[in-house]
């Protein structure tokens, strides 16, 4: 059990590094893209080294895609939080202060929908076409995706 741990983590540890250079090295676009291609290579690199080393730890690999999964959930999270964003927005008041109702004018229902839609275009999920939105093929297939891990998980839709 303690090589099975040893070698996740190693090669967990290993990928953490290695997508800390990628992303400082290529600026903070494609986050996502960038985080999923290191994963794969990181499994691919800890499978690789089970194979040579004869008969495959199944356990060592499963730690090994679960922690960089739990890694990417943490981070997409952690980029996503609504909290997180309201707190940047008072750090970067130069008085550190704003008024409870700038605040509220500030992250008010309207203005989030705005930020959100322009973080689906700028992300290629959603185009605008003669003022309407529209799904892009980037978007059609991660809804694909997703209701299909739905129904095979049998997930209602709704909540």
């Amino acid at each position: 059990m303690y090589a099975t741990l040893t070698l996740s983590v190693s090669f967990f540890t290993a990928a953490v590094a290695a997508h800390l250079v990628i992303c400082r090295a290529t600026g903070t676009g494609r986050f996502m893209l960038k985080g999923l291609l290191t994963g794969f290579v990181c499994f691919a690199c800890a499978a690789a080294w089970e194979y040579s080393a004869g008969a495959p730890d199944l356990v060592s690999l499963y730690l090994v895609l679960t922690l960089w999964l739990t890694y990417m959930v943490f981070f997409i999270n952690l980029l996503n939080s609504v909290t997180l964003k309201m707190l940047a927005r008072l750090a970067e008041e130069p008085s550190g202060t704003l008024t409870e109702a700038a605040f509220q004018d500030i992250f008010n229902e309207e203005s989030a929908i705005k930020i959100r839609l322009q973080d689906m275009r700028v992300n290629g999920f959603i185009k605008l076409e003669g003022g309407n939105l529209g799904l892009t093929g980037k978007a059609d297939a991660l809804l694909k995706i997703v209701f299909l891990v739905r129904r095979a998980f049998s997930i209602d839709f709704v909540g």
